[in-house]
């Protein structure tokens, strides 16, 4: 599944991409794992959905009759597939396109693990 962090979902928490950076580059420089996953898990956001509630797992698309369709799948090779990010699409309102999402099964919509303090929190695999 595609992960997604905007600056967005990472303001709903209370962080900005520059803050996470100055985090990361202080962890590292003191030697300790500074990677953007052990962000999240320092912070107590879930690392499958990268604190955004929600997880890609397809795309919603309106085919050439003007019928939406959902499916779920690889984003980008549905993208391909479809032929979606092609320029002439682009100005054929029939065929918008956006990712199709559901909600987070490991922090149940909230961003959120239920006790960030949990020593053994999931990866994002």
């Amino acid at each position: 599944m595609k992960r997604l962090s905007t600056p967005e979902g990472l303001a709903r928490h209370g962080f900005t991409l520059q803050g996470i950076k100055e985090w990361r580059k202080k962890e590292y420089d003191a030697g300790r794992p500074s990677g953007i996953d052990d962000f999240f898990r320092a912070h107590g956001l879930c690392v499958k959905c990268r604190g955004e509630r929600t997880l890609v797992v397809g795309i919603r698309r309106r085919d050439a009759d003007g019928v939406e369709r959902a499916e779920k799948g690889p984003s980008m090779g549905l993208v391909e597939k479809y032929s979606l990010e092609n320029p002439t699409n682009w100005l054929n309102e029939t065929r918008k396109w956006d990712y199709l999402y559901e909600t987070c099964h490991v922090c149940g919509g909230n961003g959120k693990y239920p006790s960030p303090e949990h020593p053994n929190l999931p990866s994002a695999d």
